[in-house]
């Protein structure tokens, strides 16, 4: 019975440092899983990243602080010049070329609510650094009263120019990691800058040249376009 109980002794003090090892591994894996799930492969890494839609295309960098912050930094441009078109006002035939201009910088901090969706919300500042559209309208014809005939270049032209400067702050939601879990990521934002009412600048010449003394009125009316959206598509590279 004693040489019984001395071999089930001895197995034990064996078999114990085993399961030991056995549980210690086990707990090691574990812990090394949820740490994992609790910090992905992707957090504290940098993007670069592509985008497209209003108010123009630009280039951005992006930095994942944690689970749920990211920071961003980019550049938005866009320009159309010399578009050209006829309209009719007040029954006159004028001719309007149009030249658009966008230029912003960006700076944002966007959270995501859940590691395993892609909703995000975003909040920060752009600098808008010429964002407006001038416009130069001359009247196609020349205008008779009887006999009397004045030449459309007698008439004048009005150089007209609305345009949004300065800081404004951003909010916006969107789709899609700034920082992606896969090497490439794609992704959606809808939001807009507050930027206040535009400035208006109205250089008239010819017999239309009181026109001018129409520019604080007119900014007035427009006070209400204080909204400049920015709608974006992007594909984001993490580096």
């Amino acid at each position: 019975m004693k040489k019984l109980f001395l071999t089930l002794a001895l197995g034990a003090v064996m078999i114990s440092p085993a399961l030991a090892q056995e549980a210690a591994s086990t707990d090691s894996s574990e812990t090394k899983t949820m740490a994992e799930d609790k910090y992905p492969m992707w957090q504290n890494r940098h993007a670069i990243a592509l985008s497209a839609g209003l108010p123009g295309i630009g280039l951005e960098y992006a930095y994942n602080i944690n689970r749920s912050l990211n920071i961003r930094a980019g550049f938005l441009a866009f320009a159309l010049n010399d578009y050209n078109t006829d309209m009719d006002i007040s029954g006159q035939s004028v001719n309007v070329n149009a030249n658009l201009n966008s230029s912003v910088y960006e700076l944002f901090l966007e959270y995501q609510p859940t590691s395993n969706k892609a909703f995000k919300l975003v909040a920060g500042f752009g600098y808008l650094n010429d964002v407006g559209v001038n416009t130069l309208i001359l009247l196609n014809d020349d205008i008779g009263y009887g006999d009397l005939i004045i030449d459309n270049e007698e008439i004048g032209d009005i150089d007209l120019t609305v345009s949004w400067t300065g800081i404004a702050p951003y909010v916006g939601f969107g789709f899609g990691r700034a920082v992606p879990k896969k090497r490439v990521g794609f992704g959606l934002e809808f939001g807009t800058f507050y930027a206040g009412g535009p400035d208006v600048n109205i250089n008239a010449n010819g017999m239309l040249e009181n026109t001018s003394s129409e520019e604080a009125e007119l900014e007035e009316n427009l006070s209400s376009y204080a909204w400049v959206p920015r709608v974006m598509a992007r594909i984001a590279i993490k580096l």
